[in-house]
């Protein structure tokens, strides 16, 4: 059989073109996805990524658009492969040849028989695909081919560039689409996140560090991020490319698609193992990274103490280890994504290779293939496997991102506090006591008990104090009661209601709070006065503040109560920042208060008028106070005696002193601190 110069032409053409595709070494990117890889997306590994497009459901309408405008991407872009071949053979080939290649391409449809017929009568899908191929040929001929080559030419020009720009058009509209749907996507998970961390039970932070959990709202979010840009839009997109392409590919010629898809699973279960490698190390990089934050929040949070005792070398070596095992870690991640491209282009070679010989074969020998169908499946093979490419990158990106999914959605899945529980009453006063009744509790249910047989009343208006020596349970007796943690046996009853059966919220709103530890804002003043209390006016601030003894330090600042206090208060003094908290807790005005120790901070004169306004609030209210110092609680209408979690002693100051040793020794102590200070 002979080799026609135009069958030479074509294959050659067809080779040299998708070489250069596959050998192009300034693309870095993955070369093939496989069936395995993509069905990937699809299993049990896949149900985070699934979790995270949950997310979606109220961007519907904008997804169902990008579909559209994908299909439509598809179309045009077919559109113009298609006839950028057709171009070359009715441009470039003489008339002749032209004329031969249309009648043999016309006797060719005219003769077209399954190979497969004789298994069975159903099993036509190759006279079905010619002549598919066939009609579409004919079809698009005679809407382009002219009898002046002239004519041919602009119209087959003019048909390129529309399809062009229409393809660019429709991809540019789904790529704003998509962005937009990325970036509400993330920016909801980022607010779930934040919701749910404020509603989860104090016990949750007490097991992880605020380094790690500001790791997770930020990196890990935005690692989230970068695979909803790598990924979302592009799982719009190329399945439909790729589908749309294999059903031409099978169509030109079903047995050079058999072989293609034959090599491809081989690359295929390369980037799964690789995939799942790169996961687990991902993971790691972000625990890691979490670490190195956690040590630098931690010597900034602590700079004072730092510098105090010489600590410089010391949380610079530490901050150094830490990150060079996230570099180190960092660095294995990128060698294993980086592997995957030159072990794919290898596998890309192979299969061309295996292609222009086994297809080559059909040219010169003639049978079955014309030349010019060759060179389409080339060209829209180069075009299946390069959305195939961009799919197996997107593989390594979801594995990263996955490390991040987990932990963000291990935070999205915790328990929060029962804020909504159903059925729950609603208080708006309070009126008789509180109960403790033969309350234990521990912090983890294998752990021990911290608080034993707690078993005591208070009544409305009294004070009542809780004193013991450091860690007998003091603070965590009285965080019970607004339900900072649940009792592990036992209750806690409010006016006669198990608190467990109480709205969360309203009751927190019947409680204010005064910790040892001041907690403000970086705002204004006014701001972390009036903080909880809505639409609070100037006159209420102010008359909080000077109950408080904030008020002459106060306005005596810059900008007064629109003074910015700085992180955490840091623009005021310690027994300033004291102030400022009992100023929020009494412009709060709540039936009861919970003071632990709330004049440590403050000097003898600011103490003696604080502890005045205290006093005064006192008045009609209920108040818990954690004691330290026994000489702020001998007044108090009871004092609970604690000791390794257990009640050992109730009563009054007097009562206890005469009956109580542990209670007399206490006081002796510090009453032997205090005239050894007044020795001083």
């Amino acid at each position: 059989m002979g080799f026609l110069p135009q069958e030479a032409f074509f294959f050659f053409l067809g080779g040299f073109s998708v070489c250069n595709v596959f050998l192009d070494l300034s693309d870095p990117q993955i070369f093939i996805v496989s069936n395995c890889a993509f069905l990937c997306y699809i299993t049990d590994k896949m149900r985070l990524y699934l979790k995270m497009l949950n997310f979606l459901k109220p961007h519907i309408k904008w997804i169902a658009i990008a579909i559209v405008l994908a299909f439509l991407y598809v179309i045009f872009n077919g559109i113009s492969l298609w006839v950028s071949v057709d171009f070359i053979q009715e441009i470039f080939t003489p008339s002749s040849q032209t004329a031969q290649l249309h009648n043999a391409s016309n006797e060719n449809a005219s003769k077209a028989v399954s190979p497969l017929s004789g298994i069975g009568k159903n099993l036509t899908s190759k006279k079905v695909k010619n002549t598919f191929t066939d009609v579409l040929k004919q079809k698009i001929r005679s809407l382009l081919v002219r009898k002046n080559k002239a004519d041919t030419l602009k119209l087959v020009c003019l048909v390129i560039f529309l399809s062009f720009l229409l393809k660019n058009v429709t991809y540019y509209l789904k790529r704003v689409i998509t962005l937009f749907v990325e970036l509400k996507i993330v920016t909801d998970i980022r607010n779930r996140l934040h919701a749910t961390l404020l509603r989860l039970p104090l016990s949750f932070f007490e097991k992880r560090h605020s380094g790690t959990l500001t790791s997770i709202v930020f990196n890990d979010v935005n690692a989230m991020n970068t695979v909803l840009n790598e990924s979302f839009g592009k799982l719009i997109l190329l399945p439909i490319q790729i589908i749309g392409y294999i059903f031409i590919l099978v169509s030109l010629s079903w047995k050079l698609s058999l072989i293609t898809f034959l090599v491809v699973p081989l690359s295929g279960i390369l980037i799964l193992k690789i995939g799942q490698s790169v996961k687990r190390k991902s993971k790691r990089s972000l625990q890691r990274i979490s670490k190195v934050l956690a040590v630098f929040q931690e010597a900034m949070t602590g700079i004072r103490i730092v510098k105090a005792f010489g600590g410089e070398a010391k949380e610079t070596q530490r901050f150094f280890e830490e990150n060079q095992e996230y570099f180190r870690l960092k660095f294995r991640q990128g060698k294993l994504s980086y592997l995957t491209s030159p072990l794919n282009e290898i596998f890309g070679v192979l299969t061309l290779v295996i292609l222009l010989w086994f297809g080559g074969k059909l040219v010169i020998f003639k049978t079955g293939l014309a030349p010019e169908d060759f060179v389409r499946f080339l060209v829209f093979l180069f075009a299946t496997f390069q959305p195939m490419k961009e799919l197996a990158g997107i593989n390594n990106v979801i594995q990263s991102g996955m490390a991040a999914a987990e932990r963000i959605f291990s935070i999205l899945e915790e328990t929060p506090e029962p804020y909504e529980k159903p059925h729950v009453l609603k208080i708006h006063s309070f009126k008789k006591g509180i109960r403790y009744e033969h309350v234990h509790f521990r912090y983890k249910p294998e752990g021990p008990e911290v608080l034993v047989d707690i078993d005591f009343e208070i009544q409305k208006g009294e004070t009542v104090a809780f004193v013991g020596s450091s860690g007998s349970g003091k603070t965590t007796l009285v965080s019970l009661l607004p339900r900072f943690y649940d009792v592990s046996k036992g209750r806690i009853l409010f006016d006669e209601k198990d608190i467990r059966d109480l709205d969360l919220s309203s009751l927190r709103r019947q409680i204010g709070i005064v910790t040892q530890e001041c907690i403000l804002f970086h705002d204004t003043v006014r701001a972390n006065i009036a903080y909880g209390v809505e639409k609070a006016s100037d006159e209420d601030i102010r008359a909080a503040a000077e109950a408080a003894n904030a008020w002459e330090f106060i306005q005596e600042m810059e900008n007064g109560l629109d003074t910015r206090i700085g992180e955490k208060g840091v623009n005021l003094s310690g027994g300033q920042r004291q102030r400022i908290s009992i100023a929020r807790a009494i412009l709060k005005n709540p039936p009861i208060l919970i003071l632990d120790e709330a004049t440590s901070e403050l000097d003898t004169e600011s103490e003696r008028l604080v502890q005045e306004a205290i006093e005064k609030l006192m008045v009609n209210r209920t108040v818990l106070v954690i004691a330290h110092r026994l000489s702020t609680v001998i007044h108090a209408d009871k004092i609970v005696l604690l000791d390794r979690g257990r009640i050992v002693g109730m009563g009054t100051h007097r009562k206890l002193l005469a009956s109580n040793p542990l209670y007399r020794r206490l006081y002796e102590l510090q009453f032997q601190d205090v005239q050894w200070q007044e020795v001083k």
